[in-house]
């Protein structure tokens, strides 16, 4: 029965705040068919080296480091630290269409590119700040990323947030929010309670 309602209530909670980034963005996120992907590879995500899918290797290690600084370190492990990255690519694998499989692997490799457009560093290179810049000038749409660049990135993120606090650790330790250092606004109003996270974008 405490499972059940744990369980009850990490949904709830989730269902709130993926409806606060927008229909169109989470469609599919909180489907059955997702759902159940999730749970099988939490259960399963420490048993055995993770064979990638959908995105190659050098992608996956990039998309780490941007999972950590969407859902960054504090004192709790971020969203890279607990392998968030390889969640995405195996739900992109059993949840989605080859179109998303395109849009993701697109966005990550657009994140690689500006990063040495920018600063001439890849991403995993940058300091802190400039990764935060970087993101949030995509997730704002601001120049030179396009709306269309912007929405694939706000679906990447979705992504992130729901593979991060549907883990032991996110759903568990940190589902409490907290500003991100540097003042970043983001989209949910904090009420003081906690199971209202997160950090970061959101």
């Amino acid at each position: 029965m405490m499972l059940e309602q744990h369980d009850q209530s990490k949904r709830r909670f989730l269902q709130g705040l993926l409806a606060s980034l927008g229909a169109g963005i989470t469609t599919g996120l909180m489907s059955e068919k997702a759902i159940a992907a999730a749970l099988t590879y939490h259960s399963h995500a420490s048993k055995a080296p993770y064979q990638n899918q959908v995105l190659n290797k050098g992608q996956l290690k990039l998309l780490k480091v941007v999972c950590n600084t969407v859902i960054p370190t504090t004192d709790t492990p971020g969203a890279g630290d607990i392998d968030v990255h390889y969640f995405i690519d195996n739900q992109l694998q059993h949840c989605y269409d080859v179109q998303t499989h395109v849009r993701m692997r697109t966005t990550v490799n657009l994140i690689a590119q500006m990063s040495q457009t920018f600063h001439n560093r890849t991403f995993e290179h940058l300091q802190s700040p400039q990764q935060i810049a970087l993101l949030t000038s995509l997730d704002t749409g601001l120049k030179p990323f396009s709306k269309t660049q912007q929405a694939c990135f706000k679906q990447l993120k979705a992504l992130i947030c729901f593979g991060y606090y549907t883990s032991e650790i996110g759903a568990s330790e940190e589902l409490v929010y907290q500003a991100y250092p540097g003042g970043f606004e983001g989209d949910i109003t904090y009420s003081g309670q906690r199971n209202y996270g997160s950090l970061a974008y959101y």
